[in-house]
């Protein structure tokens, strides 16, 4: 029996040992003792990260320079988004006016809405890999309010839908008429390339053609009387929306 508890003495002995006095006697980098677990001054490491520059700032500051496009953030689907997951730290921008780089990649707003099996499906995401065509996000989403000038989408199942005019269309004797189309169909046999998921959008509309470099208006050329006019039921529709449906090539 002596022998029995005698073990079990030692073997607490060593598991003390390995617990509690080994953590204390293994060397630790000087970072650990002034910002780790192994304090050596509880206050002084409290002080040490107070003094630390703080890098990221409110979305809020933004505001102050950027307030067209800080209202606009605020009454998007991004607003929960903080300005700096785009654009990065602020602190420099903010302080030195240095200039933020703009990261205008497919790869960044993949990170949100590429289609993954983890992610709800009412979440936005798409497939990456076909999306655009490999066009810029941005050619087409403005990511302050990306959802700004996209066409309604269909507000029901398509299915046995393939006509849309059967309904749309202000000659069928319906007592509750569907919303009648509020454009011309000059040229539009695909209503789903404007009005169906965001995957579909595009897919039949005509290409930019062009670089757009140094060309922020289309509608220098692009008017009724221009080089290149544009359909009569573009009639109101400012240079903002353009690339809304028209990718650039």
């Amino acid at each position: 029996m002596a022998r029995h508890l005698t073990r079990a003495i030692l073997v607490l002995i060593g598991l003390f040992a390995v617990v509690f006095v080994l953590p204390r006697i293994i060397p630790v980098s000087a970072a650990m003792v002034d910002f780790g677990f192994h304090k050596r001054n509880p206050v002084q490491n409290a002080d040490l990260w107070a003094a630390l520059p703080v890098d990221y700032l409110q979305s809020s500051t933004c505001s102050d320079c950027h307030q067209t496009e800080y209202g606009l953030w605020q009454k998007s689907n991004h607003k929960t988004v903080a300005c700096e997951n785009c654009h990065g730290s602020a602190r420099d921008h903010v302080e030195n006016n240095t200039p933020i780089t703009v990261d205008r990649s497919r790869e960044l707003c993949g990170t949100c809405h590429e289609r993954v099996v983890g992610r709800p499906s009412t979440f936005p995401q798409v497939d990456m890999n076909e999306m655009g065509g490999g066009a810029e996000c941005v050619t087409c989403h403005s990511p302050h309010d990306p959802r700004a000038g996209m066409p309604p989408q269909v507000p029901h199942a398509l299915g046995d839908r393939s006509n849309c005019q059967s309904c749309h269309a202000p000659h069928e004797p319906l007592d509750v008429l569907p919303p009648p189309i509020p454009h011309t169909l000059d040229g539009r046999t695909d209503c789903l390339a404007c009005h169906g998921s965001p995957e579909l959008r595009g897919a039949t509309i005509p290409k930019v053609t062009h670089s757009l470099e140094g060309r922020s208006d289309c509608m220098v050329c692009h008017n009724l009387g221009g080089i290149k006019p544009f359909p009569s039921d573009h009639v109101g529709r400012t240079s903002a929306t353009c690339l809304n449906c028209h990718r650039s090539s």
